[in-house]
């Protein structure tokens, strides 16, 4: 018989089912589930809170990022992109200082970055060197 193997979300919801049961002490389910008390009461604030989905893993990326460019750059960005296709970044920039004010216009790497987020960089085709087939000069004449 082979070993019977569950999941952290499974142990999570056992250990909520446990608990609302009231049979045990937190300290009790936290030595049987070898889990720390701090991590037991987050468990049981997050399932008060969201039920069952908020046993679910969630994502440790910050939500908001400090450096993040404004929204309203970002669609001054893209507008401009729509009324000059075949424009790059450094012109879009250029662009930018009659629209935007000077502290929130970002650089050249910002303005693609945010660019080929969406999908509006076509990449170059890079020329392929060629290599001769025969000497071009002879070095002893």
């Amino acid at each position: 018989m082979p070993w019977k193997e569950t999941t952290t979300m499974e142990q999570k919801v056992e250990f909520i089912c446990e608990w609302r049961t009231q049979k045990y002490s937190i300290t009790e389910l936290c030595k049987a589930f070898k889990i720390s008390r701090p991590t037991a009461y987050k468990l049981i604030s997050r399932f008060e809170k969201d039920g069952i989905e908020g046993l679910k893993e969630h994502s440790k990326a910050p939500q908001m990022h400090p450096n993040s460019t404004k929204e309203d750059v970002v669609k001054n960005i893209l507008k401009l992109k729509e009324k000059h296709k075949h424009w790059g970044a450094k012109k879009i920039r250029k662009l930018l200082f009659n629209v935007c004010i000077e502290d929130d216009i970002p650089s050249v790497v910002t303005v693609h970055n945010i660019l080929s987020k969406n999908g509006l960089v076509i990449p170059q085709k890079r020329c392929k060197r060629v290599k001769p087939l025969f000497p071009i000069f002879d070095p002893q004449h």
